[in-house]
């Protein structure tokens, strides 16, 4: 039996009740229907039997429109490229009006989208490389462009072994009722992402200097790692007493360049992390009226961060930093 068949029977039964029980409105409960649909069930049935209780053939959906040619298609992209300021409601408007193509405005992004160039800056960037491969006449970005073609894909900063390379930075965590001023100082393995934080009530080089010698060569030492290099921006807290203490232990000490604060992205990303996961959850749940209580909680949000939450990124792929800081001493032990 069909879907429609079994409709048909549905309508005849209800038909039939009400024929029995000689109450319509006792029928449509029973059937639960309205009475309107009831009568014009009946209406048809008076007109054409039990045939006109057969379901109405309802006409399809349009499908799916047919892809706009692959002529069309290239017309539209030399146009863009011909004038390519224009938006796509201006590029459908002209090719409409020379008639070369009927076209919807929503069409057109789609087909610059596909091929690359649904921005103006895009498109000029297209029509600045070919004046400058044709012409000779380069703009200040085609310029640009050509230089980074010569020196190659800028240079990612990485390592192989934890110690090779660890990132220092400092967050200013803010001025607690209580407390007073409290910075963050914060490193973190760019081969691993083991990280490490103290709160400092101000910042100067003693105190980071302080941080190296205690807290981060001992770990390493520890862990069985080597600490080679450490890499900080240029703030006054990594010079002086801190320049001076990375000689003593035989540490080679780097710097990022002026406002180039992504190439120091492995600790600006760990410190955006305890930011997001930690303070502000933590700042709605109590009230610190200690350094050494905010102390604690930090830590134990690290021990978190480094043993059990894993990580998915390209260097751990699923594991947590522990299982690659601890590697080199749990295979000496």
């Amino acid at each position: 039996m069909t879907l429609d068949d079994s409709i048909l029977g549905m309508r005849l039964r209800v038909m039939r009740r009400a024929q029995e029980l000689g109450n319509t409105s006792a029928a449509c409960r029973e059937a639960g229907i309205s009475r309107t649909r009831f009568y014009r069930w009946r209406h048809r049935f008076e007109r054409y039997g039990p045939d006109g209780l057969h379901p109405r053939r309802r006409q399809a959906r349009p499908g799916r429109p047919p892809q706009v040619p692959p002529h069309v298609e290239r017309l539209v992209v030399g146009v863009s490229l011909a004038w390519p300021t224009w938006g796509c409601g201006r590029l459908a408007a002209h090719l409409r009006h020379q008639g070369l193509a009927q076209v919807a405005p929503s069409t057109v992004q789609r087909i610059l989208r596909r091929a690359g160039l649904p921005t103006r800056r895009q498109r000029l960037g297209v029509l600045e490389a070919h004046s400058a491969r044709t012409v000779g006449l380069l703009t200040d970005r085609s310029r640009r462009q050509l230089q980074r073609a010569r020196l190659g894909p800028p240079r990612h900063i990485e390592a192989t072994t934890p110690g090779e390379l660890v990132c220092l930075d400092t967050f200013y965590l803010g001025k607690l009722k209580g407390v007073g001023k409290v910075w963050q100082l914060t490193a973190c393995d760019a081969a691993c992402s083991y990280g490490v934080a103290r709160l400092l009530p101000a910042l100067s080089a003693e105190s980071a200097a302080a941080f190296l010698r205690k807290v981060l060569v001992p770990l390493y030492r520890r862990a069985g790692w080597p600490l080679q290099r450490v890499l900080t921006d240029r703030g006054s807290e990594f010079k002086g007493a801190f320049d001076e203490r990375c000689r003593a232990l035989g540490i080679r000490h780097t710097r990022t360049k002026p406002r180039h604060a992504w190439t120091n992205g492995f600790v600006e990303r760990l410190q955006g992390t305890i930011l997001q996961e930690h303070w502000r959850i933590q700042f709605r749940r109590r009230y610190f009226t200690s350094r050494a209580a905010l102390q604690q909680t930090l830590e134990a949000f690290l021990r978190f961060y480094n043993d059990q939450r894993p990580h998915q990124g390209y260097r751990l792929r699923g594991q947590t930093p522990s299982a690659l800081f601890w590697g080199a001493a749990a295979v000496a032990s």
